[in-house]
């Protein structure tokens, strides 16, 4: 026997040993697998008995499902469906600080006719020549401008 044969040998025991290994492996996999779609099936039987959606069931567990979100983010190889969740909020969350604030409408605001206006709450009377005084606005702020509107008296 030769140098050569030796080490061909060897190489041939370390391959049918990783082999070996893959299939240990691979047998795991298939048991959790066969488990995953047994665990699934037990979550439908009792939803169904309980009259409950998947839905709600996760909502019920919405706490772990957060912990769990977070765990994986601090991963140093989370999986993709963290990966997932986070280009989907990336598209849908608002950006900076001016989305975060309600948008101005670019139309005119409506204006409410000239008179005078009573709170119903205070019996405060405002009189409105041409702009609107600034308890009219405070009270247009608090309460809303269909609701002031029908507040005017002449």
């Amino acid at each position: 026997m030769s140098v050569f044969d030796l080490d061909i040998d060897k190489q041939i025991k370390q391959h049918q040993q990783k082999i070996q290994e893959l299939e240990a492996l691979r047998e795991a996999q298939e048991k959790k697998m066969e488990g995953i779609k047994e665990f699934d099936a037990v979550i439908q039987r009792l939803c169904n008995q309980s009259s409950l959606t998947e839905d709600e069931l996760y909502v019920s567990r919405a706490e772990q499902i957060e912990r769990w979100i977070v765990s994986l983010s601090k991963m140093d190889n989370p999986s993709s469906i963290y990966h997932n969740l986070k280009k989907h909020f990336a598209r849908t969350s608002p950006r900076g600080p001016r989305a975060k604030a309600e948008k101005e409408s670019s139309l005119p605001k409506p204006k409410l006719p000239v008179g005078t206006y009573r709170n119903p709450a205070t019996n405060e009377k405002v009189e409105k020549i041409k702009r609107n005084p600034r308890q009219l606005d405070q009270w247009i702020d608090q309460h809303g401008f269909a609701v002031v509107r029908t507040w005017k008296i002449d």
